[in-house]
C-alpha cells in the first residue's frame, strides 16, 4: 500500500472523504486535492464557527485535550505495537516468569509515553495519531528474541502537525519525561517494598525506554528535543542515565 499521490509507503492515512490512502505530507484533503473537498470545506466551516463561539482560553484548550479521539486505524496500530513491546519486556527474563504486574508495567511504559505525545499535541491544537512503521515493527520483533543482547523499542511514533520548533520539542520531551516520572515512582516503591522485584523492573524498563528515545537520531524524540534546546536535552539525558544506573544496581 502506497500514498495515492507520491507513492510513499511510510505512515499512511486513509482520507475520510475520498477514502484513498496518503502519506503524512498529503493526508489532509486540501493537500491532495481531494475529490470530496466540498464536504471537507463545509465541515471545516462548521468547526471554525463552533470554536469561535465556544473559545475560552485555557479552558478551551484543556477541553480539546480531554476530548481525545482515536481512529480505528490508530487503535489497530497501537495494539500491534503494544503487543511487540510486551514481548520485548518478557524477553528480558527469557519468558520464564510472567505475571500480571509485569505485563501492566510493560504496557503502561509504552502506552503512556505515546499518549503523552498525543495529549500535548492536541492541547496545542494539533492533529496527532500513532502510526506503526514496518521497519520499526521488524526491529522491535527481533528484539523480542531472548538471546538478542540489545533491545530496541521503536515500533512507531505519534505523527503530529506541528511546525513550531519549540512546541515540537516540548511534544517530543513529554514522552521521555512521562517515563522518568513513572520510573522514579517505581524506584520509590521498590525502596519501600524491596521484596517486590517488579517495582525495580518497572524503574529500569521506563529508564531504558526514556534513554533510547532520547538518542538524537532519526525520528526519535531526542533529535527534536536536541534541535529545540540542547540544554534541556543534556539535562533530561543526565537524569535518565542516573535513573538507569540506580535502577540496575
Amino acid at each position: 500500500m502506497k500514498c495515492h499521490l507520491c507513492n510513499s509507503s511510510d505512515f499512511l492515512f486513509k482520507c475520510n472523504y475520498c477514502k484513498e490512502f496518503f502519506c503524512t505530507d498529503h493526508r489532509l484533503p486540501i493537500s491532495h486535492s481531494c475529490s470530496a473537498i466540498d464536504r471537507f470545506s463545509e465541515k471545516r466551516k462548521k468547526n471554525l464557527f463552533h470554536d469561535n463561539f465556544s473559545r475560552n482560553g485555557f479552558l478551551h484548550d484543556f477541553s480539546k485535550t480531554i476530548n481525545i479521539r482515536f481512529s480505528l486505524t490508530e487503535i489497530k496500530h497501537l495494539l500491534v505495537a503494544t503487543f511487540l513491546v510486551l514481548l520485548v519486556g518478557m524477553s528480558l527474563n527469557n519468558y520464564r516468569y510472567i505475571s500480571f504486574e509485569f505485563l501492566v508495567i510493560f504496557i503502561i511504559a509504552f502506552l503512556f509515553h505515546e499518549l503523552a505525545h498525543k495529549f500535548l499535541a492536541n492541547f496545542y491544537g494539533s492533529w496527532a495519531e500513532f502510526r506503526a512503521e514496518v521497519y520499526g515493527l521488524i526491529v522491535t520483533a527481533i528484539s523480542a528474541i531472548p538471546f538478542i543482547p540489545f533491545k530496541f523499542i521503536a515500533p512507531g511514533a505519534v505523527i503530529v502537525g506541528i511546525s513550531d520548533k519549540e512546541k515540537l520539542g516540548k511534544v517530543a520531551l513529554i514522552g521521555p519525561m512521562t517515563n522518568l516520572v513513572m520510573g522514579f515512582f517505581f524506584l520509590l516503591l521498590y525502596y519501600l517494598y524491596p521484596y517486590l522485584l517488579y517495582f525495580s523492573i518497572g524503574a529500569s524498563f521506563n529508564a531504558w525506554i526514556s534513554m533510547f528515545n532520547l538518542l538524537p537520531f532519526g525520528v526519535l524524540d531526542g533529535l527534536k528535543i536536541f534541535n529545540w534546546n540542547k540544554v534541556v536535552w543534556v539535562f533530561t539525558m543526565a537524569i535518565t542515565m542516573t535513573l538507569f544506573i540506580i535502577s540496575y544496581n
